[in-house]
Order: C-alpha cells, then sequence, then structure tokens
C-alpha cells in the first residue's frame, strides 16, 4: 500500500508564500501545496490592482530591487535595470550621482525606519551582501504598475490548490501539534505528515499565535496621474530626495509616483501633503505648474516592522515554529535582514530548507 501523498498548508500568497510553494515543488513535485489566503488577490504587500479613481493599474506601491537582491532580480529583464542613480537635495537645490554621500538615505528606504535607529546588525547585512558595491550589484530597478504580473503570477503554476478569502483564525493543537485550520467557514484536518507553514505578517501571525505585535512603520504612496511623461532631471526614470517630503520619485509613463518612508511623523494632512509635494516636483524640474494634476494616495500604516536594535531582536531567530509540523516565513521572520521582497524569497527558502532537513531526521 503507497503512503498517502503528503499537504503542505502555506498560509498567506504573499511573496513568501508563493515562493514556499514553488521552493517546496523543486524538491518534491508530489507533495501537495495549498495556499490560503485571506484576501482575493495574490502578492500580499506587493500587487497590482485597477484604480477607479485614475482608470489606471495601479502597484500598491512603488517596490524597488537593486542588483544584489540575486533571487529576485532575475525576474528582471536586461533593460529594465535603472544603471545611475541621482539624488537631488531639496533645500541646497542640488543634483548629485554620488551615492556614498547619500547612504543614510538608501538604508532609511531599505529598512523603512530612520536610519540613526536602524540595528546595526541589519546594516552589517546591507554591506555584507552589496560588497563589494559594484555596478551590477547598486543597478536598480522600480515595479511599473506590473507587480502581480512581474512576480505572484509567476508562481502560480506551483500552487496545486488556491483558497481566496481565507482568513485564518485558530490554529487547533492536539499531542503537541497543529492538528486543524479554522478558517471559520471551514476546517482544515492536518493529517500526520502534513506540514503547516505560516507565511503571514507580523500583526497576523501575533493574533495567530497570541503574542506581542512588533512596532511598524508606515510609508506612503503618491500617484499622480499628468497628461504626458514628466521629464526629470537628466532624464532619469527615479531621483531619491534629501531634505525634502518626498523620499523617491518614479516616472511611469503618465504616472509619477512618490514614495514617503518612515511616514509615522508626519502630522500635515494627506491631501495636503500631495499638493506640497508637488510644489516641491515643480522646484526639482524648474516649473511653476499651474495646477496640481489628479493623484490618489495610499497610505500603509503598518507596511513594515521597524528595523530598530529592540525589534530586530524580537524577530525570529529560525524557521521553526510553536509545534514540530509549524514552520514560519515572511521578511519579518528574517532577523537581521531589512523587510524587503527579496527577504520574503529568502525566508521561503529558510523555511522549506527548514522543512526537508527536519523530515530525513
Amino acid at each position: 500500500m503507497s503512503a498517502a501523498i503528503p499537504t503542505y498548508h502555506i498560509i498567506g500568497a504573499g511573496i513568501a508564500g508563493l515562493a514556499c510553494a514553488y521552493e517546496i515543488k523543486k524538491r518534491n513535485k508530489n507533495i501537495r501545496t495549498v495556499v490560503y489566503e485571506a484576501a482575493h488577490k495574490l502578492g500580499g504587500r506587493a500587487y497590482s490592482y485597477d484604480d477607479k479613481d485614475l482608470g489606471r493599474r495601479l502597484d500598491n506601491a512603488t517596490h524597488a530591487l537593486i542588483g544584489a537582491n540575486k533571487n529576485m532580480a532575475r525576474f528582471i529583464g536586461r533593460t529594465e535595470w535603472e544603471k545611475q542613480i541621482y539624488f537631488w537635495d531639496a533645500e541646497k537645490d542640488i543634483l548629485s550621482g554620488q551615492i556614498q554621500r547619500f547612504a543614510a538615505h538608501v538604508l532609511k528606504s531599505m529598512c523603512n525606519t530612520p536610519p540613526s535607529q536602524i540595528a546595526r546588525d541589519i546594516i552589517r547585512k546591507i554591506l555584507w551582501l552589496t560588497f563589494p558595491w559594484t555596478g551590477g550589484k547598486r543597478k536598480l530597478y522600480f515595479s511599473r504598475q506590473n507587480l502581480s504580473q512581474k512576480f505572484a503570477n509567476f508562481f502560480q503554476s506551483s500552487v496545486d490548490e488556491l483558497k481566496f478569502d481565507h482568513k485564518l483564525l485558530k490554529i487547533d493543537s492536539q499531542f503537541c501539534k497543529v492538528a486543524q485550520l479554522n478558517f471559520g467557514s471551514e476546517i482544515i484536518e492536518i493529517g500526520p505528515e502534513d506540514v503547516v507553514i505560516l507565511a503571514v505578517d507580523n500583526r497576523s501571525y501575533a493574533r495567530l499565535m497570541n503574542e506581542p505585535e512588533l512596532p511598524h512603520h508606515a510609508i506612503i504612496n503618491i500617484f499622480y496621474q499628468t497628461s504626458q511623461k514628466i521629464t526629470l532631471p537628466r532624464n532619469a526614470n527615479f531621483i531619491g530626495v534629501v531634505n525634502g517630503l518626498a523620499d523617491w520619485i518614479f516616472v511611469n509613463d503618465d504616472i509619477l509616483a512618490v514614495t514617503i518612508s518612515a511616514a509615522d511623523t508626519l502630522a500635515m494632512d494627506l491631501q495636503e501633503l500631495a499638493r506640497q509635494t508637488w510644489k516641491e516636483l515643480d522646484k526639482l524640474r524648474g516649473v511653476n505648474s499651474a495646477f496640481v494634476p489628479t493623484f490618489k494616495i495610499l497610505c500603509h500604516k503598518h507596511a513594515t516592522i521597524s528595523q530598530d536594535e529592540v525589534t530586530n531582536s524580537l524577530r525570529p531567530a529560525n524557521a521553526h515554529g510553536k509545534y514540530p509540523n509549524l514552520f514560519l516565513a515572511g521578511d519579518w521572520t528574517m532577523q537581521n535582514y531589512p523587510c524587503c521582497m527579496e527577504s520574503a524569497y529568502l525566508s521561503a527558502k529558510r523555511a522549506v530548507k527548514t522543512i526537508f532537513k527536519d523530515k530525513k531526521r
């Protein structure tokens, strides 16, 4: 009598959860992968959607990768990389291409945390991963309203069953193992050879595991819809901004996107923030617009966990969960790493490697 085919239950259809399914199938195509997603979309915190207000397809946020992000970099075509990075000092009105002078600004964006607060081990990890700071590792890609089709959709073929609108309410245990997944309208029994991977954000993890939630920082994204493609100095497609309201400016056809990291302390009304940011963009471009174009503001209050010393020390040190058949994935679970899509993928590789290693014992 043949052994039953195990099912690996993956909670969360973000980059981490989908990458888990992909990594599992690379190791054993016979394992059944089921992904449960609370929403009705793939991608977690990295997805595209049809915006009714602008009548355009938008990313929920402009996501960026650098060449050093080798796992995610393989999704990027050769012509999609930006080779030169410029920074504009909004106070002094000076444009510079000397990236070393703006290391603190880059760290803030990578970690979504004020640079003076970032954990030293995270800074060391960033330096280690990007050293030597060559052009290939420094090159940058930013999403152009194509997050879903660029990344999330690729992994879907590795998922045997995808269940949308499945918010996990409770994990029931028996004999010190996960026994049931309670989704309210459906209860999933976990077989003796089955595995559960929690690839959820920290807030969901804290709720499910009855643990304290880690502190988070916000990210604000503003999308301006212009009548024609905006031209930035030096014909750049993106520019970093220091000493200003914006942190990064990205141009994609008639959409100009602005990203503001670690935005918790901004006291300005969001509508006014968008108007003042456009004035800042006018100064950069050396123009005086007659009006502010139509815009869309997306404020992600819990975009990433804070990556300060204390919070970093509270992140998981490995992929093991509370029970021997429960494993963890997600960028926040990667202690000493910045929270980003690359870390989400790394967490999936670590979780799957841990599972197969444990199975051999």
